[in-house]
């Protein structure tokens, strides 16, 4: 299965070439509609940059197939004080960025924070948010200034997201593109190609797959994203 209701469209160019693969490798060409702006999720809330680094970087929580909040790297859904201004969030065990080490809440505090500084969608929820901090390794509290229901949602997000990132990757511009995803960045080559490969130690969530949510599986081994602008070359 791929991962999200952006990819649907595509399975139809998937789906042959996944079939016909000879050899160990298997991988997919991906017409996309233009050559994305920047590959950073959160400096741009354009489909088609969400559409691909969906695959590299995670969010706390995702949608399910009924565009229910659910929970993607969080553990579960949030503590939520009887105020309804501090949400005390746990993180999954085991998950592990590309870069070969644990994801931790330093990692998730920091790439919030950056969520806030830079992403449109982060500066509006950020002016919600009095304080974000670490209460160990593996959770995190967020203390609104008030009640603020629309913050799961933001947090949710597939587009101008709070993606996830290994907190040494983060700088401005972003350079190194280290997530929690099921595929992880190779290499781009702009006006050419975006390259994804899959990531072997990537830790699925054990619901079933609904909509963003659950079970994710990364059943093809290499996508390469290539902006195809004219609509009938896309289609051939």
């Amino acid at each position: 299965t791929l991962l999200g209701a952006t990819l649907l469209a595509a399975l139809y160019a998937v789906a042959p070439l996944n079939a016909q693969a000879q050899g160990p490798r298997n991988f997919a060409t991906l017409a996309m509609v233009a050559e994305p702006q920047t590959l950073d999720p959160m400096a741009s809330t354009a489909d088609l940059v969400g559409t691909i680094m969906q695959h590299v970087y995670e969010t706390l929580y995702t949608f399910d197939a009924k565009w229910n909040v659910v929970p993607m790297l969080a553990e579960g859904m949030p503590k939520i004080s009887a105020d309804g201004k501090t949400y005390a969030i746990a993180l999954r065990k085991g998950v592990m960025l590309h870069s070969g080490r644990e994801l931790t809440a330093d990692d998730m505090v920091a790439s919030l924070q950056r969520w806030m500084d830079q992403s449109p969608r982060g500066k509006a929820g950020g002016k919600e948010i009095d304080s974000l901090k670490a209460k160990g390794p593996l959770a995190v509290e967020i203390v609104l200034k008030e009640p603020y229901a629309p913050l799961l949602s933001q947090l949710a997000l597939p587009s101008g997201m709070a993606a996830i990132m290994a907190k040494e990757s983060i700088a401005s511009p972003l350079k190194d593109f280290v997530g929690t995803g099921p595929y992880k960045f190779k290499e781009r080559r702009p006006d050419q190609f975006v390259l994804l490969t899959r990531f072997d130690k990537y830790a699925a969530r054990k619901e079933p797959a609904s909509g963003y949510g659950g079970k994710r599986e990364a059943a093809i081994e290499e996508l390469r994203f290539v902006p195809v602008p004219n609509a009938s070359t896309r289609v051939e």
